[in-house]
């Protein structure tokens, strides 16, 4: 690997010269992540023209396929059947053994019928009910309030035989529907929503504009296979599409739901909705996320600013006497901290296709955040100020957020306030950014550095510390994360923290239920009260695992999503942190952000001092995962993680995230060692957690096997 040092104009050269900006970045022409080749032979089909800009209509599928799992389908082996969102829709193969040139081998899920009537396939015919979905049928999702819902929907269906109406063959359309019911709007009887078309199975009409666009898409699409059949008639509805209020024709079918808009260009006035979009957030409660593009250029490296407003420190600083325990580092007047300030600081971002990391030189060197592509969310805390706050060894510290290099003392050290030189490293696969500085009192050389490799979904950290002086000295090493799990700059009821210890040792608290410093309590359960949750808390806690665990997490189970650090050579001491609900924020904040820690010690605990011989050296390495998608986190390791979640139906969904792409990858599950699932082989992917859901009376221990990789945790 070639390394050079760069300095400011260096590293701006180097970016002009030699790397394309992230905006840079092109979508391949066609895209990767399809959970099998039958799912992508359909959207090529269909799509493929429409992303080649020559098919004269919108989206059949949509532009990206997004979520894939193994959902519960009682017939299927293993009681799940693959299936893969779309914004439009879901494919499902139901039976993996079936001949794949059936034009029924992939089929094309009835969500609507199930969004309508409140109930959610599992078998053939076998359902578990659910409230019919709240969800606009068209336009904007928030603030959508005159649209119809499919819930509003549901007096009007023909679902299971009922609900015909007489055909109307050469009628307009004038009929509305909204909050208030069904209604008539003479004027919106326009040539275009004529009735062409009536279907004797279902009893509903259908207009000129939706039955040319279904028999537009012969003959790459079967419109039985991809609409189904009209389950409801045509209705005029304002609906809002981004911020404004325009009147749309709609009309739900047992698969898709179509939408006319004449105020729209040519091919875009009839569009379906985003059914597939309303059934994942219906059924699974979260928004859909798509593989992400695979960019041009597998790394890029760019240097910015980053505005942040920044309290003036200046006349506040007093310089320390030889005597003082943190002499030669200054010491801070609170009185005469100056008022708040706009400030720039220099700032370098790294980004592959899956992850945005950002890094701070001037503020101790630190990877301020990274901000997981696909889900969009970043996983540490962000201060909207720099505010020195009264905690830390030094008796003040800047809580900016991010993952921060504490040393050579207990708490935050003295380093994380100062300017680091700054080194960037790039080969063929990986871009390495290195903080160094010199520490004052020990005169050891601390370096932090990161390494970003081109398709991964982690990042490699290590810090080090080197001593350069003719005398031992005594050490604190720690990496310190600063998180808001659900990616929002607060610390919800959703939190968890997750250590794989049963017992933990107190550092500092004001819950006066729980010992004092170095008091020992059981983990999580303590007392009655699960201490994983500082939602359970009445006063911070800051807590060090005994032993060295294999990796940390935090993970809120609300926002489905967090992060875990995994624990590698020289990372002997594990800490987490968090603050309880009454604990006054202005100390370090303006706002009511919050955040908790994780910690990783070349050391077991704050107590602790091995000294650093003269001459040698002490590195702790670690690695992140961005998680999300997990329900909860279970366990994590450098190959991935595994969560778990017991679901209302009684089945057990067991959710891998892998940090790479693995091609090919046969995926099995075992309970309490006795294999429950085995899937057809599948491309694993950082962008879609495989969610696999067992079916109701799962459960004991679960071990998941795929591509040489084996994850184990308790079952829910």
């Amino acid at each position: 690997m070639k390394r050079r040092r760069l300095h400011t104009s260096a590293l701006i050269m180097l970016v002009m010269l030699s790397l394309l900006p992230s905006a840079a970045l092109v979508q391949a022409a066609a895209p990767d992540g399809f959970a099998d080749p039958a799912f992508r032979q359909i959207w090529d089909g269909a799509d493929a023209p429409v992303a080649a800009g020559g098919a004269g209509r919108s989206w059949t599928w949509g532009e990206l396929p997004g979520e894939r799992r193994y959902e519960r389908y009682d017939q299927a082996p293993g009681a799940s059947r693959l299936v893969q969102y779309f914004d439009k829709a879901r494919m499902e193969i139901s039976d993996p053994a079936g001949t794949r040139r059936s034009p029924w081998f992939v089929t094309c899920g009835l969500l609507v019928v199930e969004m309508i009537a409140g109930r959610a396939q599992v078998g053939a015919a076998a359902f578990t009910p659910r409230a019919p979905a709240d969800i606009p049928v068209a336009g904007d999702l928030a603030d959508n309030s005159g649209a119809p819902t499919y819930a509003m929907l549901a007096p009007l269906a023909a679902i299971d035989g009922g609900g015909r109406v007489p055909p109307r063959i050469g009628q307009r359309v004038s009929a509305t529907l909204g909050p208030g019911g069904v209604g008539e709007d003479p004027a919106m009887a326009t040539p275009e929503t004529a009735i062409t078309s009536y279907d004797d199975v279902t009893g509903r009409n259908v207009p000129r504009v939706f039955q040319s666009f279904m028999q537009g898409q012969r003959p790459a699409t079967d419109p039985l296979f991809a609409f189904g059949r009209p389950i409801t008639e045509p209705y005029w509805a304002r609906v809002r599409v981004a911020g404004r209020d325009v009147p749309v024709l709609l009309q739900a079918f047992e698969r898709r739901l179509l939408t006319y808009n004449p105020a729209n260009p040519d091919p875009w006035k009839v569009e379906m909705g985003n059914v597939g979009q309303h059934y994942l957030s219906w059924r699974h409660g979260h928004e859909l996320r798509y593989a992400r593009p695979a960019p041009a250029q597998p790394l890029s490296v760019r240097e910015t600013t980053i505005d942040i407003p920044t309290y003036d420190l200046a006349a506040a600083l007093r310089p320390t006497q030889p005597g003082d325990p943190i002499f030669p580092y200054d010491r801070l007047d609170r009185a005469k901290v100056g008022p708040l300030q706009p400030r720039s600081y220099r700032a370098v971002v790294v980004e592959n296709r899956f992850l945005t990391l950002t890094f701070l030189p001037e503020l101790g060197g630190r990877l301020l955040q990274a901000v997981d592509r696909a889900s969009g969310r970043p996983i540490f805390y962000q201060n909207p100020v720099v505010k020195p706050s009264p905690f830390g060894q030094r008796g003040w510290w800047l809580g900016v957020g991010g993952l921060e290099w504490a040393a050579p003392t207990e708490e935050h050290g003295y380093l994380e306030n100062l300017s680091w030189w700054q080194n960037i490293s790039q080969g063929n696969d990986s871009v390495m950014v290195a903080a160094s500085t010199t520490e004052r009192q020990t005169g050891l050389t601390i370096i932090g550095s990161v390494t970003l490799r081109a398709d991964e979904a982690s990042f490699a950290v290590r810090m080090l510390a080197k001593n350069v002086t003719d005398a031992a000295q005594p050490l604190q090493m720690w990496t310190n994360a600063v998180l808001s799990p659900a990616g929002d700059n607060r610390v919800g009821p959703g939190m968890r923290f997750v250590v794989p210890s049963d017992r933990m040792i107190v550092h500092a608290t004001q819950d006066r239920a729980l010992p004092g410093p170095r008091g020992w309590i059981s983990w999580p359960i303590e007392g009655g009260r699960d201490l994983s949750a500082p939602a359970n808390w009445t006063g911070y806690l800051g807590a060090f695992a005994p032993a060295p665990v294999p990796f940390l997490g935090a993970y809120d189970v609300i926002a489905d999503s967090g992060a875990a650090v995994i624990h590698g050579p020289g990372a002997v001491g594990g800490k987490i942190f968090g603050f309880s609900n009454s604990f006054e924020l202005s100390l370090y904040t303006d706002d009511d952000s919050a955040y908790v820690e994780l910690w990783s010690g070349a050391q077991p605990t704050f107590w602790d001092y091995p000294p650093l011989e003269a001459g040698a050296t002490r590195a702790i390495e670690t690695s992140w995962l961005p998680l999300w998608g997990l329900g909860r986190l279970a366990v994590a390791t450098s190959d991935g993680a595994l969560g778990t979640l017991r679901r209302d139906d009684g089945g057990l969904t067991v959710t891998l995230a892998t940090p790479r792409i693995i091609p090919a990858a046969t995926v099995v599950v075992s309970l309490d060692g006795r294999e429950v699932f085995r899937s057809a082989p599948l491309t694993l992917r950082p962008d879609q957690p495989l969610a696999i859901e067992l079916p109701p009376g799962a459960g004991g221990r679960v071990r998941v096997e795929a591509a040489g990789m084996s994850l184990e945790a308790p079952g829910e």
